[in-house]
């Protein structure tokens, strides 16, 4: 059951130009989070916008179990106006949304793929994996340059081995993400069976996961949608889903997703 209530804003840190965190606290969401899920979020007080927006959650802090953290990237209005809520504000969250990941068995070995602010959502599933004693995962983490490579500390801090690639070759391989796992796919991981973990642009999540059917690799994926409602209302955040012979069948990605596993959705 999820919770709609206002959130305080505790701290709201500009990591550069585009890229912030926040920190909300809001102890009923915080408690029942799960790693995957997300919440809706008021952007600024008032009804201009009137929409939420969805946002991944990026960590429940351990030490404050009444905390949450929200990595954003500032991409049109909402955003903006959100970028500019100080310590003190009080925003309507509902939460948390979502299936979440389902934690792979613990001989596997987990592999991380991120395309640009996709890396939201996966500090809260590191964590969980640490917690429930799973093996520490591998990063596999592209973006456009440099700038977008945010929050490499938290994963540098964890001592998680990072493979990176920028498509400009400013930080990295140059080139597309993919580059970078391919090899990973050929060896296996080494001698555990891995097991792909995905969030990214949907192109990016395309080409994933038909690598993954393609090497017999278990892989989920972590849908990014345009959601106005977020609990399978409004039906805005459809996507096909393969069918029979009537044709494909439609799932909300807020309700029945975000995450899917590969050749489950049709994208």
């Amino acid at each position: 059951m999820p919770f709609d209530t206002p959130a305080t804003v505790v701290r709201h840190q500009a990591l550069n130009r585009d890229h912030f965190l926040l920190t909300l606290e809001s102890s009923a969401i915080a408690r029942a989070a799960a790693a995957g899920q997300f919440v809706m979020l008021q952007t600024r007080a008032g009804t201009d916008p009137l929409l939420r927006r969805p946002m991944s959650i990026f960590r429940v802090l351990p030490d404050r179990r009444a905390r949450l953290q929200i990595l954003y990237k500032v991409v049109g209005a909402g955003t903006r106006y959100l970028s500019s809520q100080p310590a003190g504000s009080r925003l309507l969250t509902l939460g948390p949304l979502g299936n979440g990941f389902q934690l792979p068995p613990v001989s596997t070995q987990p592999i991380l793929v991120s395309g640009g602010i996709g890396i939201a959502i996966f500090p809260f599933l590191v964590e969980t994996l640490a917690r429930k004693r799973r093996r520490p995962p591998i990063l596999v983490y592209g973006a456009r340059s440099k700038d977008d490579l945010v929050a490499l500390d938290f994963f540098r801090a964890r001592r998680l081995t990072m493979r990176l690639a920028t498509e400009d070759g400013s930080a990295g391989a140059r080139g597309l993400v993919t580059r970078l796992l391919e090899p990973l796919l050929a060896g296996r991981a080494g001698s555990r069976k891995p097991e792909l973990f995905v969030c990214g642009p949907t192109p990016m999540l395309k080409a994933v996961a038909a690598m993954a059917v393609r090497a017999g690799v278990p892989c989920q994926l972590a849908l990014e949608s345009q959601m106005p409602c977020g609990i399978g209302v409004c039906l805005g955040c459809v996507v096909g889903c393969p069918g029979d012979d009537q044709g494909p069948v439609f799932r909300r990605v807020c309700t029945e997703g975000p995450i899917f596993r590969a050749g489950e959705v049709m994208l």
